[in-house]
């Protein structure tokens, strides 16, 4: 992800200040990293220490959102969007480990994908939820 979409992510978060809308917005870009990160996998390019960080950087921001947003925690959105959090961070864990290896990585392609998959059914969910209130 580009300091772009960090900088894009901070001022939206600024300006919002709905829980939906600033829940929505971090769904986003962590889907977007994690499509990043797939691509990566599927390129055969193996991230560094340096992409790690970028990779890590929005689900710091996503446990902010929660500490901010305690006041809501009975909401299923809120349990849900912490569960997506924890799978996404497990992500992250995986593929740190297997980036030095290089056997190791070419496997995480098709673990990748399922992630993916994992986590855009997650998001679905808790969008759905949003929706419904």
């Amino acid at each position: 992800m580009s300091r772009r979409w960090l900088l894009a992510l901070a001022l939206l978060c600024g300006c919002w200040r709905s829980y939906e809308s600033i829940l929505d917005v971090h769904l986003t870009v962590l889907l977007q990293m994690t499509d990043k990160l797939s691509g990566m996998a599927a390129s055969g390019h193996t991230p560094t220490a340096a992409d790690m960080v970028e990779f890590g950087y929005p689900a710091e921001r996503g446990r902010e959102f929660l500490r901010a947003f305690r006041n809501v925690s009975d909401r299923q959105s809120y349990k849900r969007f912490g569960d997506f959090l924890d799978r996404y961070e497990a992500m992250l864990r995986r593929v740190d480990a297997a980036r030095v290896s290089e056997p190791a990585w070419h496997g995480e392609g098709q673990r990748m994908s399922a992630d993916r998959e994992v986590l855009g059914q997650l998001a679905a969910d808790i969008r759905r939820e949003l929706a419904h209130g």
